[in-house]
């Protein structure tokens, strides 16, 4: 390592120490005007988040501006990292929702395996066969498998006949 490099991490090294160690004074002095004050320590825990967020935000600018870093990249890499994270949750909510919708409907039982029932307002009726993790499968009187995404099932009406597939002539 260069001595420029040095001196930059030392540098570096030294502003963090000093930012940090102001916060954390400032952190002390607000549980202080807390207990002074009998201020609720909802607030107090607010403002000690507020000044950790702000702590963050002035370490990473000192640093980006220490380091000569430009800002077009550092824009470019936080806008693609949101942008991810964005679509990754996109992608995940469906799943985590089919997924607790089934536990939810395993275990409320509004609806039992052989059940007859009816999606309202699309007038899809069939036996249910099964109750899985992201999908409930129904099999219709033309003997076609259905099936329905769990989380449908908490967005539309749901009809439960009572009917059972013997009654129906369906044989298993």
């Amino acid at each position: 390592m260069n001595s420029i490099m040095l001196q930059k991490l030392a540098y570096s090294g030294a502003i963090l120490l000093v930012v940090n160690l102001l916060f954390q004074l400032l952190k002390r002095y607000a549980k202080r005007t807390q207990e002074k004050h009998g201020i609720r320590k909802s607030r107090y825990f607010a403002i000690k988040r507020l000044l950790t967020t702000m702590s963050l935000f002035v370490n990473v600018v000192v640093l980006i501006l220490l380091w000569n870093v430009s800002l077009k990249s550092v824009w470019v890499s936080a806008t693609g990292i949101l942008a991810l994270i964005a679509i990754s949750f996109f992608a995940v909510w469906s799943l985590i929702g089919n997924i607790l919708a089934g536990f939810i409907i395993y275990f409320t039982s509004p609806f039992k395996v052989d059940d007859t029932i009816e999606v309202l307002p699309d007038e899809v009726r069939g036996v249910v066969l099964a109750i899985n993790t992201f999908y409930t499968v129904l099999q219709d009187e033309d003997k076609n498998y259905i099936n329905i995404p769990n989380s449908m099932l908490f967005q539309k009406y749901i009809r439960v006949i009572k009917m059972r597939r013997t009654e129906l002539g369906i044989t298993p």
